[in-house]
């Protein structure tokens, strides 16, 4: 019988020697296969009141470097964009090292429109062509539609989304959705060099350790670490900062407060088959901080992880800690977000055009299709996760007691 427990308090996690799985090689190691060298050892049962808690210790994007992914080149930044649209024998005098006060005067004033607006608080202002996009076959993610792989309108599980190509996972699954990464992954910010994330990916980790925000999971009602067909996850974000080394790696253990904020508070069904933890598509909203690291006692701008039809698929390791994957639709709007944020910083001295980002991200939207417009509003996402042990706390709302 399925135990099902309603116990609230502080949660305790051990170091279980639990193995079921390999992970690819990939930017975080979100890859899940079976390995086919050794058997997988018996998993131990889990704790006596079935809970377990974890603070999440890596959450970006899921970075695949295919070698075929971008057979034109990365995506061009604003200066590269403006070279383009002069004629060769002016741009041969503009790269003169001459006059490169003159060229940089000449791409920067594209930043901005007529009207004033610049170009990263304000994309949709600008007519511009979408930047280079990824052209591979392979990539990272989940499948987000249903098991026979329909998409869109053929009705899957995005029913209503707008039709595109997927991709093969490099552990040879099929029907892979990831259009985030099909519009972003030649931008060289996202994609990295020699196996590693870009910028986004170190920016997004140093962000959950230094507390711009906090992600913690409790699972409840776990039987088998192996196979268990019923496990509730409480998904939210913390109030607490991470508790961190003196290499600022997190410390396994260290006790944390589910958020009071029923918003970032998601509560997920799931499972447990072969080691790893997979939930059922549910829209999952989480609080996302961007720009504050330096200054620890002001928290930056605030957007949110916004993941429409959201799961997590979480295999357990052997040092106790999870690794995987989450996937789901997110607003178009927001995976530019740290460029939208930054502005004209973001144009003038990162070089981002994000006009042709806004058209890229918007061609390759598929899902949540606008019935006036027929645009689709969200787009399909693979994001890498992983968490270690800790001692997780879910508060209740303060009970109000009447006063006499």
């Amino acid at each position: 019988m399925q135990r099902r427990r309603k116990l609230q308090g502080a949660i305790a996690l051990g170091v279980f020697p639990v193995a079921v799985i390999a992970l690819s090689p990939g930017s975080g190691g979100g890859e899940l296969t079976t390995s086919a060298h050794a058997a997988a050892p018996a998993l131990p049962a889990p704790p006596a009141n079935g809970e377990m808690g974890f603070i999440v210790t890596h959450f970006a994007p899921a970075v695949h470097q295919g070698e075929g992914d971008c057979p034109e080149g990365l995506a061009g930044t604003l200066r590269d964009n403006y070279l383009q649209t002069v004629a060769p024998a002016e741009r041969t005098r503009l790269l003169d090292k001459a006059n490169e006060k003159e060229l940089t005067s000449n791409w920067q004033r594209t930043a901005f429109g007529p009207d004033g607006l610049n170009i990263c608080s304000h994309p949709d202002k600008f007519d511009r062509p979408p930047q280079r996009t990824v052209r591979g076959k392979v990539a990272y993610g989940l499948n987000l539609d249903d098991d026979t792989g329909n998409d869109g309108a053929n009705g899957g599980g995005n029913a209503g989304g707008c039709a595109h190509d997927n991709f093969t996972s490099p552990a040879g699954e099929a029907g892979i959705d990831n259009q985030m990464w099909r519009a972003m992954g030649c931008v060289r910010t996202w994609r990295g060099v020699d196996g590693m994330g870009g910028d986004i990916v170190r920016g997004l980790d140093q962000f959950l350790v230094s507390g711009e925000h906090t992600q913690v999971l409790l699972l409840r009602g776990v039987d088998s670490l192996t196979d268990d067909p019923d496990v509730e996850v409480i998904y939210a974000n913390s109030e607490d900062r991470a508790i961190v080394d003196s290499r600022q790696k997190f410390i396994f253990g260290a006790s944390y407060t589910v958020t009071g904020n029923a918003r970032h508070r998601n509560v997920l069904r799931g499972r447990i088959a072969k080691g790893v933890l997979m939930t059922e598509p549910t829209d999952i909203r989480l609080r996302q901080t961007w720009g504050q690291g330096s200054a620890r006692d002001i928290r930056g701008m605030r957007t949110e992880w916004d993941l429409r039809r959201g799961r997590l698929r979480l295999a357990f390791q052997p040092d106790g800690t999870l690794k995987g994957l989450v996937g789901g639709y997110q607003p178009f709007w927001n995976v530019m977000a740290s460029a939208s944020i930054g502005g004209i910083g973001a144009a003038t001295t990162a070089g981002y055009d994000c006009a042709a980002m806004y058209a890229a991200l918007r061609n390759m939207a598929d899902g949540d299709r606008d019935p006036n417009t027929g645009q689709c509003t969200t787009i399909s996402s693979g994001l890498e996760a992983t968490a270690v042990p800790a001692f997780v706390n879910d508060r209740l709302p303060e009970a109000k007691v009447a006063r006499k």
